[in-house]
């Protein structure tokens, strides 16, 4: 049944959603131009990175080879290579997803997760051309965090390099590991531990910047970028795409927070550190930038969710419904 519902909700949305947006026709000229100049390391026609709102992703590089040597061994079209990437990607998602909300509450309301993360990926089609690496990279995200809740320290540090190379904004989640495990017992030994990390994580992407300059040109002041995101709010008000992905996850998770896990207070709270620069650092009405915090708020909202639709239980007849996170 799992793998049926992720199919339908793959197909719905690659299909229903990604063929009026990201996948028409017409925009397929674009797709190549950016495919070709993030394997030549050449923005199109000689303008900056930043003039084709492409600041950065000249070192993500992983997916776009993928894609080149897909094309190469199978004479696919361009077309057909990405769609099959992101499609994979897409489903690997939110099967991947189901088993990460299974350790903390009860299957349905794990798919009650997936049925929200799928309504939301609605918002991801849109504001963009061509970022065929957000569907690995969200999943290499919640792989790594469920790395990190087991401390599973050397699988880690050896699948850090993979997923910066997918998204170099992956390079920050060592940070999840020092909320997750810190104490006034351990705090040397997990400092350093998390420095060693993000000694990968980071040193990962100085060589992709190393190796294809040129891609950070500009950047935006806070005060730039804040007026920006608040234009795109006054824009549509409340059919705002973060307001919408957000609100209801973060109300959720303030319940969810109180008595819980250490990973999944961790994990919240690292996700609602990140929504700061989330907002002052990136145009916040691309969503399809901020599901890994969404990924982060999610254990912590259903948790809340459970308490909200029970609160008469206890933690003992919560553990009956089938909780995984609340039982001994």
């Amino acid at each position: 049944m799992l793998v049926l519902v992720a199919a339908v909700l793959t197909l719905v949305l690659q299909y229903w959603v990604g063929n009026t947006t990201i996948y028409r026709d017409e925009l397929e000229s674009k797709r190549a131009e950016m495919h070709a100049a993030i394997l030549k390391n050449e923005p199109p026609r000689g303008e900056p990175w930043h003039q084709i709102g492409a600041n950065g992703t000249n070192t993500r590089v992983l997916t776009v080879y993928l894609a080149e040597l897909l094309r190469w061994s199978t004479a696919l079209s361009l077309r057909k290579t990405y769609l099959i990437i992101e499609t994979a990607g897409l489903f690997l998602v939110f099967i991947v997803l189901f088993f990460y909300c299974r350790r903390w509450v009860s299957e349905p309301y794990c798919v009650i997760g997936l049925l929200y993360f799928g309504c939301m990926a609605v918002l991801t089609y849109h504001y963009h051309v061509f970022h065929p690496w957000d569907r690995p990279w969200i999943l290499s995200w919640m792989v790594l965090i469920m790395l990190i809740w087991d401390g599973r320290l050397l699988l880690l540090a050896l699948l850090l390099p993979i997923a910066v190379s997918i998204k170099w904004d992956i390079a920050v989640l060592p940070g999840l590991y020092w909320l997750r495990y810190v104490s006034k017992a351990n705090w040397s030994r997990v400092t350093l531990t998390t420095a060693a990390l993000m000694a990968v994580s980071l040193g990962t992407f100085g060589l992709l910047i190393v190796a294809r300059p040129g891609g950070f040109d500009v950047e935006r002041t806070v005060a730039q970028q804040l007026a920006i995101n608040w234009v795109d709010f006054t824009g549509v008000k409340l059919a705002y795409p973060p307001f919408l992905l957000f609100t209801l996850p973060v109300v959720l998770a303030a319940f969810g927070v109180s008595g819980a896990d250490r990973r999944v207070t961790a994990s919240a709270l690292f996700g609602v550190l990140l929504l700061v620069p989330l907002v002052s650092k990136t145009n916040a009405v691309e969503v399809r930038a901020e599901m890994a915090t969404f990924v982060l708020l999610l254990p912590a909202a259903l948790l809340g969710l459970t308490r909200a639709l029970a609160p008469q239980l206890t933690r003992g007849n919560l553990g009956e419904l089938g909780s995984p996170g609340l039982r001994g």
